[in-house]
């Protein structure tokens, strides 16, 4: 209890000790739209999901398993109290840019993270694609959270599939065992 109220008297200080100029720099006191200084902002702001900016997501396919690699940047007002309240909130914010796991497939998709910071995160998906049974794998038409600038898999070193500003995979990728 008293650590909390020790909390809330600091944030309510951080808060209070912001300079005017910086508080009518703040999205939401701005009278004008503002955006974050970032070359991967899109025009409308589609690749922004709550705080986050995504600039790219990298697949690294391991037969039915993906190693994934997402970049971005936090509201920079925001990435204080996103590490001060812990990496929860923002590790839910990246399954929700990815929507893993998948609706229909949460009993047999897991999701393990490896590392979080304030500009990627590294996490791993168990059965991202489906087994065809013939040495080949199949990953499903996929929508995500908010549009990615940049959507790279790698399916082995010389396969290597880009597309740019994706926000439904409609068509599946196929490829053969790694």
């Amino acid at each position: 209890m008293r650590f909390y109220s020790l909390l809330c008297i600091f944030v309510a200080l951080m808060v209070t000790a912001l300079p005017l100029s910086a508080a009518a720099a703040l999205p939401f006191l701005s009278e004008e739209n503002t955006s974050v200084s970032s070359p991967t902002v899109l025009a409308n702001g589609e690749n922004r999901y709550g705080y986050l900016y995504v600039s790219s997501v990298e697949y690294t396919m391991k037969n039915m398993d993906a190693d994934i690699v997402v970049r971005y940047q936090i509201e920079p007002w925001l990435s204080f109290l996103v590490y001060l309240f812990g990496k929860q909130d923002l590790k839910k914010r990246i399954l929700g840019v990815l929507q893993y796991p998948e609706y229909g497939y949460e009993s047999t998709q897991s999701v393990t993270f490896s590392y979080v910071n304030s500009e990627y995160a590294v996490l791993s998906v168990r059965n991202a694609a489906l087994d065809n049974q013939d040495n080949s794998y199949w990953i499903r038409p996929h929508s995500f959270g908010c549009t990615i600038p940049t959507l790279t898999f790698i399916i082995s070193g010389s396969d290597i599939k880009t597309f740019s500003n994706v926000k439904d995979m409609e068509k599946g990728i196929g490829f053969f065992r790694s």
